[in-house]
């Protein structure tokens, strides 16, 4: 007689693994897990439903955000309740107002007349205290609660929060002490004390970029991957020659030929990406200073509220889509645009038999190491078969697309300060003009199919949208059936399959996701076998 075995959950380090690898599924199980401990962290220290509810939503948003800074995965239980807390004096100091940032901006508790590289050190400093002193440090100074308050928050004695406190304040004096007067030398007259060396780090090529910007410039910090999947990394603050402050991206990826693209784009109400200096062709490709994105990350904003504002970004990310698609007439009769490449629905299919196809996208090329394995699959050969048949019935005419244009977080939008709680969607509703679209993050395409960046939305299950019907919902405006559709998403599928699965089940897990016990294998070949039965 066989035992039956308890189910095994995923540990907090295995779905923070495959968060980081863009599995969305991951990502919204460990937000549930943590849902509840955070709003009742947030409720103890605030005493109120609503302010807990606020902050709750932020510390999980911002959590996502900063995953990649975790540096004890084992431990994110702990860390995401320090975060909650943190969070937790910032809204009682600006209650009223939502913003996401760092929990406690400390830059702002200083004056403004006071000088940029002292705060920075301020900020260095908190950042080397522990979770648990740099907390104590923060409820009791800055968010004012007593020693009574932080020690029932922190769950500990009033003694141990007094010693913590203590101990915060000594790390604090020489640490400040060390970055701002090394060597113990005060600074004289108009000397400026530099931050330590070590925490910068740059390559001899951004070093070159910023120079050539801004000459003179000092570099004060250096954050890298300042959001999750976005293409502008490092994150540098400056400060300039003539003492006033500037923060800049890095990105990469962008030629030549897309900074003549862009200007075009321009002409056409599509900003882009803002250069400052080049681009500059190095080992590693092509490497652009720009200005910081504009606005707020359309999927991470939309994390940080209701339904409604669900709906409101779901209307900006179908906004964004028709206006790169509308400008296709344009760009064809620009002689940059014309230049374009055209990818057909077959081309498409056709790059899955053909090396030099596959190899020519970047995307597709990133993993694929058993792509002639399948190629060899029987399942797999009548299934392109089979898509290749339906190919040829579809006449849609080309429109300049690209995969990533149906994903939500390649637009940003002008957040603003309304919590847009209230009912949204009726024709004219005046409060979609408060969030308009500032920034399209990668406006880089092709002429292609216009729905095949729809299937790759839903097969890659961009978290929330493909759960509150985004596909169906543009499907639907642009009167697009279940037969239609099937091709592309059958298509999609099995690119993908190609991309990143073994043929066997068996070797599923290894490479790709170790923790997911061959779900991501069954997810995908499930996704193109339902294409194929639409069909």
């Amino acid at each position: 007689m066989m035992l039956e075995t308890e189910p095994k959950y995923p540990s907090d380090t295995d779905l923070i693994y495959q968060t980081l690898r863009g599995d969305h599924l991951a990502a919204e199980q460990l937000t549930d897990r943590y849902r509840r401990m955070v709003y009742a962290t947030a409720y103890h220290a605030l005493g109120n439903t609503d302010d807990a509810q606020d902050v709750a939503q932020e510390a999980l948003v911002y959590a996502y955000q900063r995953l990649t800074d975790i540096r004890d995965t084992t431990r994110f239980a702990g860390w995401l309740r320090h975060v909650t807390l943190s969070l937790c004096v910032d809204y009682r100091r600006r209650r009223g107002t939502r913003r996401l940032g760092e929990p406690i901006n400390l830059l702002n508790e200083m004056s403004e007349e006071a000088d940029h590289v002292q705060r920075l050190a301020v900020r260095q400093a908190m950042a080397h205290l522990s979770d648990d002193h740099r907390t104590t440090l923060l409820l009791h100074y800055l968010g004012g609660w007593s020693l009574g308050e932080v020690a029932s928050m922190m769950a500990t004695s009033v003694n141990t929060v007094r010693s913590r406190l203590m101990a915060a304040k000594q790390r604090m004096r020489t640490d400040l002490n060390d970055t701002l007067f090394p060597g113990g030398v005060l600074p004289t007259g108009n000397q400026r004390p530099l931050m330590s060396a070590k925490t910068l780090t740059l390559s001899k090529n951004q070093q070159m970029l910023i120079e050539a910007a801004f000459p003179g410039a000092r570099v004060l910090s250096v954050q890298h991957n300042p959001e999750p999947w976005m293409p502008f990394s490092p994150r540098v603050q400056l400060q300039l020659r003539d003492g006033d402050g500037k923060t800049v991206d890095f990105r990469g990826g962008i030629d030549p030929q897309r900074v003549a693209l862009l200007s075009v784009l321009e002409r056409r109400n599509i900003p882009g990406p803002r250069l400052l200096h080049g681009p500059m062709a190095t080992e590693e490709g092509w490497l652009s200073l720009c200005e910081t994105p504009r606005g707020e990350n359309v999927t991470l904003w939309t994390l940080g509220g209701t339904p409604h504002r669900i709906r409101l970004a779901t209307e900006r990310a179908i906004e964004g889509i028709d206006r790169l698609h509308g400008a296709t007439d344009a760009l064809l009769a620009d002689s940059i645009g014309a230049q374009l490449p055209r990818r057909t629905l077959s081309d498409e299919l056709a790059i899955l038999t053909d090396d030099a196809l596959w190899n020519a996208d970047s995307w597709l090329a990133e993993e694929g190491k058993s792509r002639h394995e399948w190629l060899r699959d029987p399942w797999f050969m009548a299934a392109l078969a089979k898509v290749e048949s339906a190919v040829k019935e579809i006449r849609d005419p080309l429109v300049y697309t690209n995969y990533t244009f149906f994903f939500p977080q390649e637009y940003r939008i002008r957040s603003g300060d309304e919590v847009n709680d209230e009912p949204l969607g009726y024709p004219g509703d005046p409060k979609y003009q408060e969030n308009p679209l500032v920034e399209f993050v990668n406006p880089f395409g092709h002429f292609g199919d216009p729905l095949l960046g729809l299937a790759m939305l839903w097969v890659y299950d961009c978290y929330p949208f493909v759960h509150t019907g985004f596909v169906e919902q543009f499907l639907w405006r642009r009167g697009v059936s279940r037969r239609e559709f099937a091709p592309r998403l059958a298509l999609k599928a099995l690119q993908m399959v190609a991309r990143d699965l073994p043929v066997t089940r068996a070797a599923a897990g290894g490479r790709f996701r170790p923790a997911d016990g061959g779900r991501y294998w069954d997810s995908l070949r499930s996704w193109a076998d339902q294409g194929l039965s639409w069909m």
